[in-house]
């Protein structure tokens, strides 16, 4: 019999707190609204699993080894027992506290840390009895658009300027724009939503602390449904965002964010009621770590690279290829492993497959599960175990452009990432 709980903690972070995603430095000057950690409990009988979604950028890995270590110690729950994944808002931070200590204030950290415990802890003692259905949806209207071009020149850019624009080719794929869902029904307690969508929660921009788009998705589908507690998990979106540039769509800010987030929810409700029943016979988890050569080239630029990101970080009109590109040589020499680990994690809740890379995927890779999957519903995470940067496919490294010259891995990443993901599935 399955079980299931529900879990939610405030992690808001003081004013002054470095925000992170872009390649300029940025102190949080007010709050638009809370970050939070959602944590959803489950049990077959025998085992617990626990997937905790936190309003991070991002969780270092070495974090996250630390953080399942305390929940280890206190729940007795193994590392392949919690599902740790970050939504990528804009508009937080990076939890990197064990590779750069002092970035964030210590008192808030520690107490950060506890709360990851705290909220599975939570969750676990919310479980009861439930029944599991699952649903998808296409947007009614679509707010997701794949964001890399090819220019008529042949150059691949990501984001083109406006002055690029008129020179567009064509698109390279396109984002699925689908809402897929769980629905964790219970008895005598509110149901749980599962919320999964592929876009990058990149909307609001500025200095202001939110948890961007999904934060209203999970406030929507609650204040809509009623009994229900939703928790938000981003999808694949390496190569996913919210601007239409071909078309002129190119919208952002808090309200903008406000309409994504009541664009997916509207989704959710008109399938809640229709969801179709899965069968629930065990619960499986399990993480394999891989390791890919890391990626060197340009090493011998590495004193340009070093005086370019010097000079250019945080200057406007540079275009983040460039320092991406900069910040990984520099790393080459300084930081970066001969091999790059990357944690690929598998959840089987019966018919259900949970697929998680700890890094940027893109899209592509949620085909590639759903296909290795075949016969259930399958739904893919980013930022899951870690944050090991943009995860390409073999054709993306083969066009070029930002996310394969910023990322540490090389071109066999989407053999080994399919290889992996083959024998996981097969396990459930």
């Amino acid at each position: 019999m399955l079980k299931a709980g529900f879990a939610r903690l405030d992690i808001t972070p003081p004013l002054g707190t470095e925000l992170d995603g872009y390649f300029q430095i940025r102190h949080a000057s007010s709050v638009l609204d809370p970050l939070e950690l959602n944590a959803i409990a489950l049990n077959d009988g025998e085992k617990t699993v626990v997937l905790i979604a936190a309003d991070l950028i991002g969780v270092a890995m070495s974090d996250v080894k630390y953080i399942k270590g305390k929940i280890q110690e206190r729940l007795g729950l193994c590392e392949d027992c919690v599902l740790l994944h970050a939504i990528h808002q804009h508009t937080s931070f990076r939890l990197n506290n064990l590779q750069v200590p002092n970035r964030l204030p210590r008192e808030y950290i520690e107490v950060l840390y506890t709360k990851f415990v705290d909220v599975a802890q939570l969750a676990i003692e919310d479980m009861t009895e439930a029944t599991l259905s699952s649903g998808e949806k296409e947007t009614d209207k679509r707010i997701a658009f794949t964001r890399r071009f090819r220019l008529d020149d042949g150059k691949i850019v990501t984001n083109p300027y406006p002055e690029e624009i008129p020179h567009i080719a064509c698109r390279i794929g396109e984002a699925d724009n689908i809402v897929r869902i769980l629905r964790f029904k219970r008895e005598g307690k509110k149901d749980i939503a599962l919320v999964n969508f592929s876009a990058h929660p990149d909307v609001v921009k500025g200095d202001k602390i939110s948890a961007d788009w999904p934060g209203f998705v999970r406030r929507f589908v609650e204040a809509d449904l009623g009994d229900v507690n939703c928790a938000f998990f981003t999808s694949v979106e390496g190569d996913v965002a919210h601007r239409d540039v071909i078309n002129g769509y190119s919208k952002q800010g808090y309200e903008h964010s406000r309409y994504m987030g009541r664009v997916i929810a509207d989704a959710v409700i008109k399938i809640w009621d229709s969801t179709t029943e899965r069968k629930v016979d065990k619960l499986f988890s399990k993480i394999s770590v891989l390791y890919n050569k890391s990626n060197t080239d340009g090493e011998e630029q590495y004193e340009e690279s070093k005086a370019f990101y010097a000079e250019n970080f945080g200057k406007p009109g540079i275009r983040g290829q460039e320092l991406g590109f900069a910040s990984r040589v520099i790393a080459i020499r300084e930081s970066m492993p001969i091999y790059t680990a990357l944690p690929v994690m598998v959840v089987g809740i019966g018919e259900v497959v949970l697929f998680g890379l700890p890094g940027e995927p893109f899209h592509k890779y949620g085909d590639i599960a759903r296909e290795l999957a075949k016969g259930k519903f399958t739904l893919s995470f980013c930022l899951t175990n870690g944050d090991q940067g943009y995860l390409p496919t073999a054709d993306a490294f083969a066009e070029g452009g930002y996310e394969a010259k910023s990322t540490h891995f090389t071109a066999t990443l989407e053999e080994q990432i399919t290889n992996e993901a083959k024998k996981l599935i097969d396990m459930i």
